[in-house]
């Protein structure tokens, strides 16, 4: 009896033992890389030519719009276009400081501060 009583012993011991997971569990890192889109400070207007989607916000208004096609009362400059690098899909939320970086003059050039250039 107790040969037979240790034999189960070992036996419940051995399944035991195969049964535990043995796979390898791996953690994977993802690293993400800023989206490009073009800003058009002169009309205060961001573009992201992969989804071919406009921002823009309406004079007095607290809210962006996005759109693929902007009203007739919102003209973009294709020439003053500016690359603006942001991780996300609203790349308005640095708005304030790209309006202080691609700062508009009168005659309606773009003046890039030097020190944010770079």
């Amino acid at each position: 009896m107790k040969k037979t009583l240790l034999g189960m012993l070992i036996c419940g011991s051995t399944l035991s033992a195969l049964a535990q997971d043995t796979t390898v569990k791996t953690t994977t890192i993802t690293t993400t890389t800023a989206h490009k889109y073009y800003y058009y400070p002169a009309s205060n207007v961001y573009f992201d030519e992969i989804t071919g989607n406009y921002w823009y916000q309406d004079k007095g208004a607290t809210q962006w719009t996005k759109t693929q096609t902007l009203p007739a009362t919102i003209i973009v400059e294709k020439t003053q276009q500016n690359i603006v690098p942001f991780n996300g899909e609203d790349p308005w939320k640095n708005n304030m400081k790209d309006v202080k970086k691609y700062k508009t003059k009168k005659n309606g050039t773009v003046k890039i501060k030097m020190k944010d250039k770079e």
